[in-house]
């Protein structure tokens, strides 16, 4: 059965995927993915705090599931969650528009933007957990197409490096005795 992530973007521009295998229950992942904060996380901290060129970005020390770059759009807990944005994010100050839902998400096709999803699969895999994030996006015109596409070139290790990262750091956090 697809994801949500497929069905409310079947067709993309571009697309990442990261999967990490962690032995613990799904539940403790899934605590360790919907507290995730910012500081606790050892590269994207460093550039995240050279995207925003020193100032404190407005999510640090707010969990990421719930004050991330992308909004939670719709939580299955603990299997399943999908968050959306709609943005310019070539731009030095990227603009941004607020989306709700995944209709709302979807429905967006004024020119200029591009529209990201970003989900979280938790497959119980071997006595652990199989933890994958996706995001795929979508521009909604050429030209954002192509904006798109250079800031894409330039950023895309980063991102990587980004998604790698949380996923290392759930696994610490998801497996780590309890105090």
């Amino acid at each position: 059965m697809p994801t949500l992530l497929e069905r409310t973007i079947p067709i993309y521009h571009f697309h990442e995927v990261h999967t990490r295998w962690i032995q613990a229950a799904p539940t403790q992942v899934w605590q360790a993915l919907s507290t995730l904060c910012l500081d606790q996380l050892t590269v994207s901290r460093l550039l995240v705090a050279l995207r925003h060129l020193g100032t404190r970005p407005p999510s640090a020390g707010k969990p990421l599931f719930t004050d991330g770059p992308a909004r939670m759009l719709e939580t299955t807990a603990p299997t399943y969650a999908v968050g959306g944005a709609v943005a310019r994010p070539w731009q030095q100050h990227p603009e941004r528009r607020e989306v709700t839902s995944l209709d709302e998400f979807a429905g967006f096709e004024e020119p200029g933007w591009t529209k990201f999803l970003t989900d979280f699969h938790l497959e119980p895999c071997d006595g652990g957990v199989q933890l994958t994030t996706e995001t795929r996006g979508y521009s909604t015109d050429d030209r954002a197409r192509r904006r798109f596409a250079l800031y894409w070139a330039l950023i895309r290790p980063a991102s990587g490096l980004v998604r790698r990262d949380m996923l290392v750091t759930i696994s610490r956090l998801a497996t780590r005795p309890s105090s």
